[in-house]
């Protein structure tokens, strides 16, 4: 077949008329794409035509609209599964490089330069190799003498902040305090109004154990929370990616986003789309972020595989199974026995899930008797112990298990038959430090889910609560294991004015 002219139409493409009815059409394509296809020595570029065209025709408001216009609309969703792990989600033909290739052309002569062996060079220093200095950077490791620039005199408010005291259980040792702001924005540092944080399992888990999560310490007493979303509301010297009325969440772990009102350093944070979604969304971000990444950077997913996931009501796991929906991906939902399984089962599987089984036993016997026969290749843990163990079982031979977290606070162990004859693979994830090394595919990542979140393709369920008068209702929220919604702190009370004398 020849390739179609230069603007030519989607009918032509198809080399069909613009009456030709739908079997016509299906069948032109069918024909077409057997012939054109990349795996048989097709154009990449022709069958992709191909594919965009038959998506169109095939679809009768699409087709509708087009005969109208002239021009293809696209829906959120195909934007999304464009931007989502480099296009691989709409049938786009991916060849890895072969080794044979990468050793012939590394022996070439560019290889052989002296550029070559100074980037080996460098890369041989690691992270050091490439740390530059900057004004600002020398700023924030050395300081700046106070006096050589004018503090931004703060308001006198005692705002609203809890407390964690030290090491015990969460509601023993959190408390609502009322504390002062500093006099004045010292150089690099913005005032921030918090408008929403949740509380999260790890932020629980941290105020218990006294404020170590993971490698990371940090001394009590310690303002308790480590997400949610804040609008600057005044900068002082030396800020220059910040203004007033930005919107802004954590960068930085341990921040202490459950308070009203907060002083940070403006490296500390980082800026989001005024308005790009409700604030409720934003305030989750950082699981969104989590979710999006789940599936982008692990086990190399195609449309048809299977995930399995644990702990899949939680706000990851809602939003993975979402995901996992546009994708095309296949989710089976693995869920703790809270006392009603049938509504639970009803609620995931509206949210896109194959098949939703109780966190026991054994999953990959539960899923041959739902004659549930797709072998799941990636695995998704935030759980830990015994229930790692169970997904790692229901994965297809030198499937990957991903470890993102473990509420039970037990490692998994794995009998040495799964690491020798089945090819299992695990690995640890951590999105904060994702976070760090890619600060510039961050924004793009943000514009995509909020696109899907305003569409409504995105949603997940919470709860709100005030700060400053419903604290403690929502802590013991929080804690119920059977709840099924992300609790959420609203910081609409700012604080209380004082004077001096006070």
């Amino acid at each position: 077949m020849a390739k179609p002219k230069t603007g030519a139409t989607l009918y032509e493409v198809l080399g069909i008329p613009s009456t030709a009815s739908d079997v016509e059409i299906r069948r032109a394509y069918r024909n077409l794409a057997t012939r054109q296809h990349p795996d048989k020595g097709g154009d990449p570029e022709q069958f992709k035509l191909l594919r965009s065209a038959y998506d169109v025709l095939s679809s009768p408001d699409k087709r509708e609209q087009y005969d109208k216009t002239g021009k293809v609309t696209r829906s959120v969703e195909e934007d999304f599964m464009e931007a989502f792990g480099g296009g691989n989600f709409q049938d786009k033909p991916f060849k890895p490089e072969e080794l044979a290739d990468q050793i012939t052309v590394r022996q070439g002569p560019k290889f052989d330069s002296h550029s070559a062996g100074f980037e080996a060079w460098m890369r041989t220093r690691g992270d050091a190799g490439a740390t530059v200095f900057t004004a600002e950077s020398m700023a924030e490791q050395f300081g700046v003498v106070k006096g050589s620039y004018d503090a931004v005199a703060l308001p006198k408010i005692k705002a609203f902040k809890v407390r964690c005291t030290g090491t015990g259980k969460a509601r023993e040792v959190l408390e609502l305090v009322s504390e002062a702001l500093p006099p004045a924005l010292e150089w690099g540092q913005v005032l921030v109004s918090m408008r929403a944080a949740p509380i999260n399992p790890a932020d629980v888990y941290t105020a218990q154990m006294g404020g170590t999560y993971g490698f990371e310490q940090v001394a009590a007493p310690f303002a308790a929370g480590s997400s949610g979303v804040g609008v600057v509301v005044k900068v002082g010297a030396g800020v220059t990616g910040l203004k007033e009325n930005d919107w802004v969440i954590p960068f930085k772990t341990h921040l202490g986003t459950w308070q009203s009102l907060a002083v940070w350093k403006e490296t500390d944070l980082f800026s989001i789309p005024t308005d790009a979604m409700p604030v409720e969304y934003s305030a989750v971000l950082r699981e969104l972020c989590l979710a999006y990444r789940l599936l982008e950077d692990h086990a190399k997913l195609k449309p048809g595989d299977c995930v399995i996931l644990n702990a899949a009501n939680s706000t990851v796991g809602q939003a993975v199974i979402q995901l996992c929906a546009l994708l095309r991906l296949r989710c089976v939902a693995v869920v703790r026995d809270h006392g009603d399984p049938d509504k639970m089962q009803a609620w995931l599987k509206d949210l896109g899930a194959s098949e939703v089984v109780c966190d026991a036993g054994s999953i990959k016997a539960e899923l041959n008797k739902l004659k549930f026969f797709a072998k799941p290749k990636l695995g998704l843990d935030a759980i830990g112990g015994s229930s790692a163990v169970r997904l790692s079982d229901a994965l297809a031979e030198g499937g990957q298990l991903v470890i993102y977290g473990s509420m039970s606070g037990k490692a998994p162990a794995w009998p040495w038959q799964s690491w020798v004859f089945r090819d299992l693979q695990v690995k640890g994830y951590n999105l904060s430090t994702w976070l760090t090394k890619n600060r510039k595919k961050i924004r793009p990542m943000v514009e995509a889910l909020a696109k899907l979140v305003n569409a409504g393709k995105l949603t997940v369920a919470y709860t709100e609560y005030e700060l400053a008068t419903e604290f403690e209702e929502a802590l013991d929220h929080a804690l119920d294991h059977g709840k099924n919604t992300k609790v959420l702190l609203r910081m609409n009370d700012l604080g209380r004015q004082y004077d001096n004398e006070q």
